[in-house]
């Protein structure tokens, strides 16, 4: 016995060529933007893959913004704070990912100028600290391929990943004497 919940190709077609509701497109995209602080190019992307057109979209993001719920200003500052504070990246590894979610360049400036000088001096000499731990301690594991360790360059390299400027590491380095 066929299921009755199979749909006849012409459904398959209207449901594939469904024009989505404007008004439950604006709610939804209330709450996207309510649930955490967005960019307008993450929330136009959300409203590309949601297959509205160009107008209707920029319609929306207008509204949006218009209700305080969508500002790149807003965004590019949560951003800043949530990568330094939590996952401890510095300002060019910063910029670089603001850059490519194309926040402003003036954006991304004053979202950084909220960072202290000596907090982020502070937080690189910090990590460094415990990476040096880590890495002295994990010696002899890497004392058996043979290779020689030189903890200076390990560091180095730790902190440029993390996106931190040259000079700065030289500095730490220095005062730490490593």
């Amino acid at each position: 016995m066929p299921s009755s919940n199979k749909q006849t190709p012409s459904q398959v077609f209207q449901q594939k060529n469904h024009i989505p509701d404007p008004d439950k497109i604006l709610e939804k995209m209330r709450y996207f933007c309510s649930y955490r602080e967005r960019s307008l190019k993450e929330t136009e992307l959300k409203l590309r893959a949601l297959q509205l057109p160009q107008g209707k979209i920029k319609g929306i993001l207008e509204q949006l913004s218009e209700e305080g719920l969508l500002s790149d200003d807003r965004f590019a500052r949560a951003f800043v704070r949530g990568k330094w504070r939590v996952n401890h990246w510095g300002r060019i590894k910063i910029t670089y990912e603001l850059r490519a979610k194309q926040i402003p360049g003036r954006t991304i400036t004053a979202a950084l100028d909220e960072i202290e000088e000596d907090a982020y001096h502070m937080q690189l000499r910090d990590l460094m600290v415990k990476k040096d731990k880590d890495i002295r301690q994990n010696k002899k594991k890497e004392n058996k391929s043979g290779k020689t360790l030189n903890f200076r360059d390990k560091l180095f390299n730790f902190a440029l990943g993390k996106g931190y400027e040259h000079d700065l590491i030289r500095e730490i380095l220095d005062e730490l004497k490593i």
